[in-house]
């Protein structure tokens, strides 16, 4: 019966995402606690907090981690994992959010311990890493069906769609290598290795590049899409332990968020150099980041200052501090029709 539910949910879910996107819309930021069991939310306009989301289970038995939102932006997905790492249990479940509304409207149970997660460009499909099981995931939200399991390397972390929705691509932290699932197909295709310690990747608009970062290696490799190969490797230091990145609409800049020196490392793609580091007003240890729907704003997740960052693209400058829950892990932007 409860599978049944999550399907039926799955289906509403789908409804709220195919709505179309007017020229009269707000903002809302998300930020997943993963200390706290819930996930704060932000109006952008404002910059000031108007709810908190509680989620199923109590602080210190679950942990709301990565977070994905569909394309159109109406719905925000939180992955979240109980501190039973080997063992599947119900804590262990993609959650969605309806933006208009700040309430959960479906759950999905993608394998134990979700780590990060990400959403097809068509939002027909939603993709987990789960960390401890050394295994990727794929579920299909319009039949409630899970896509497949593959297993991906040791330790996998960060997770990503291509543009297109040919490739998924998935970090393993412990192999160091990023393994690439044919969505199409449905089979692993092939692995290949990156910097010490990968976290998270992210696509470039057209599809052409990726980009994964390397904790330990305090880099981020550059990957032609086309042969899944590294064609280059941009250092940020070994005390930057880069972890979540993000792009502008356009594509021109990478804003990767380095939890080692608080810090945000501004990079130009077109020449693949750092061309700016934000560390003036930063909170402490940014660990998740993303930029809004326009490109003129940037959130950072806090972890260590349980706090949010915003960042004016503007003067790549940090302009605000905006207190949120315990342990800040990721950070999204919904976007909500004005009524």
């Amino acid at each position: 019966m409860m599978r049944g539910l999550v399907a039926a949910l799955a289906g509403l879910a789908l409804l709220f995402g195919a709505l179309p996107v007017s020229a009269e819309e707000s903002y809302r930021i998300y930020v997943s606690n993963e200390y706290g069991a819930d996930v704060t939310v932000i109006d952008a306009a404002t910059e000031q907090v108007i709810d908190t989301i509680p989620l199923n289970g109590r602080p210190g038995d679950v942990r709301p981690r990565g977070m994905a939102v569909s394309p159109d932006g109406r719905i925000i997905y939180v992955a979240q994992s109980d501190f039973f790492p080997v063992l599947e249990t119900p804590d262990d479940r993609i959650i969605a959010i309806d933006v208009s509304t700040n309430s959960v409207v479906a759950e999905y149970w993608v394998g134990t311990n979700p780590e990060r997660v990400d959403i097809s460009p068509d939002g027909t499909q939603v993709w987990a890493a789960n960390e401890n099981a050394a295994m990727a995931t794929g579920y299909d939200l319009t039949s409630g069906e899970m896509i497949g399991e593959w297993r991906v390397g040791v330790e996998p972390e960060g997770v990503g769609v291509s543009p297109d929705g040919r490739w998924v691509y998935v970090t393993a932290e412990t192999s160091h290598t990023v393994a690439v699932i044919d969505a199409q197909e449905r089979r692993l295709v092939r692995y290949f290795l990156v910097g010490n310690r990968p976290r998270d990747l992210i696509f470039s608009p057209d599809g052409r590049r990726a980009y994964v970062s390397a904790e330990i290696g305090g880099t981020v490799s550059v990957v032609d899409v086309s042969s899944h190969q590294v064609i280059d490797t941009i250092s940020l230091g070994l005390d930057s332990r880069p972890v979540e990145l993000e792009l502008t609409p356009d594509g021109k800049l990478l804003f990767v968020a380095g939890g080692g020196t608080s810090a945000v490392y501004v990079i130009d793609t077109e020449t693949n150099q750092v061309i700016h580091v934000i560390k003036e007003r930063m909170g402490r240890r940014p660990w998740g980041i993303t930029v809004s729907p326009d490109g003129k704003k940037v959130y950072t997740a806090n972890g260590l200052s349980d706090s949010v960052s915003v960042i004016d693209v503007s003067c790549l400058c940090v302009v605000n501090n905006i207190s949120v829950g315990r342990g800040p892990h990721s950070v999204e932007v919904g976007v909500v029709p004005n009524d």
